[in-house]
């Protein structure tokens, strides 16, 4: 239980303003129009952990419009797991075609224990909109512990940078 204490006073600890949490559903559910493409891209983590990260958002978008970003994480093992997070599961990133980025993502650091089902996912939705017209790419990195007592380990699994274009109204 101290252990627990610590952690999530050092969660609170690592961001001092918040804003509201993505959406966050067990199943992914997103539709979007049947004329937008989708990038998806997924990284594989090593044999000893057996996730998956990976990050969808539409091939093009028009500015000041806003978008949903996707990110997944998928449990590859037949085993339950138990985890702590954050607010959210996922830290999102968008950067413009120079790499600075554009977003200010913070969440709040409650800490979230929960079962990650063996063969499940966790999905998380991420509403934002831009104003300038320009390619961009966007990340996200699930931050978890894993775990229970002396067994309690730190992971973070980048997804891919999935790469969109964000066109100017006329």
């Amino acid at each position: 239980m101290k252990k627990l204490i610590i952690v999530i006073c050092a969660l609170l600890g690592l961001v001092a303003c918040g804003q509201p949490s993505p959406s966050e559903e067990q199943t992914a559910n997103l539709s979007l129009p049947k004329d937008s493409a989708v990038v998806t891209s997924t990284v594989p983590t090593s044999e000893k952990v057996p996730f998956t990260a990976s990050i969808s958002v539409p091939n093009q978008l028009k500015s000041n419009e806003e978008f949903i970003v996707e990110a997944t994480l998928k449990n590859l093992s037949d085993h339950d797991f138990k985890i702590l997070h954050a607010a959210g599961l996922f830290y999102f990133s968008i950067k413009d075609s120079n790499g600075k980025g554009v977003n200010t993502f913070a969440m709040h650091q409650v800490g979230i224990y929960r079962t990650f089902q063996g063969k499940g996912t966790i999905t998380e939705h991420y509403t934002y909109k831009l104003e300038k017209a320009g390619f961009y790419e966007v990340s996200a990195t699930a931050k978890f512990m894993l775990g229970e007592g002396d067994n309690e380990n730190d992971l973070e699994l980048e997804t891919n940078k999935a790469r969109f274009e964000v066109i100017a109204l006329n």
